[in-house]
């Protein structure tokens, strides 16, 4: 990690950022996603060499990563993405407790639909069935999300969500994390306990009213050939 535009010193947050989505069947994407992994190694190195410096420092700053709502849950099409989400957040809980050791703070940020150039893009390859899906979503813009990650950093949250369904999502699959406020999470997580199964058994159902077509589709592109 560069410190030399802050004259030697560490800044007083570091934001983890990285990341962008290739969404396809993942009998198509194996070999892509070990191309895109040597990526993902480069940007773990920066992660290490930021904490360490403020280790070495001893500098109080703040770690926050940006992931995404997929490690609480996935679906057809983020085989191969939601996946490095889920460990993204593994790492926010080990260092949210381990760099207590020198008074770090570390928060992670679990944004919805973004609306952005790059959304865009990831709507281009992205399956017939997951534009089904997520047809009813409601998405932010980056100032909108940046703004409600700010907030969450200034009220010292662990997890960040913005909207109801983040937070329904996140009170619902909490395990022994840090609770935003224990009495409303307990209502986003019984609201999430009566109706997240319900939302999922749709979501499946469609899945495979989507079988026919999928099998074509693959035909089409010579994969049993």
């Amino acid at each position: 990690m560069s410190i030399g535009l802050h004259r030697g010193s560490c800044p007083e947050a570091l934001f983890l950022c990285a990341g962008a989505a290739r969404p396809s069947y993942f009998v198509e994407q194996i070999y892509r996603t070990a191309c895109r992994s040597r990526t993902g190694r480069k940007h773990a190195r920066r992660w290490y060499a930021g904490s360490r410096e403020m280790v070495r420092q001893g500098a109080k700053s703040k770690i926050v990563f940006v992931s995404s709502v997929l490690p609480f849950f996935s679906i057809v099409g983020y085989s191969t993405y939601s996946p490095g989400k889920f460990a993204i957040r593994g790492l926010a809980e080990a260092l949210h407790c381990e760099l207590k050791l020198y008074g770090i703070d570390v928060h992670i940020s679990f944004p919805t639909t973004i609306y952005t150039p790059g959304y865009e893009e990831e709507n281009k390859t992205k399956p017939a069935i997951t534009l089904k899906i997520e047809e009813a979503d409601i998405g932010l813009t980056p100032q909108q999300v940046a703004a409600g990650i700010y907030r969450g950093v200034q009220c010292g949250k662990f997890h960040i969500t913005t909207g109801w369904i983040g937070d329904t999502f996140r009170a619902s699959t909490a395990g022994s994390s840090p609770r935003n406020s224990y009495f409303l999470d307990a209502l986003y997580a019984f609201f999430g306990y009566v109706f997240l199964p319900i939302w999922r058994k749709t979501v499946d159902t469609e899945v495979q009213r989507h079988r026919k077509e999928h099998v074509e589709y693959l035909r089409k592109r010579g994969f049993f050939n």
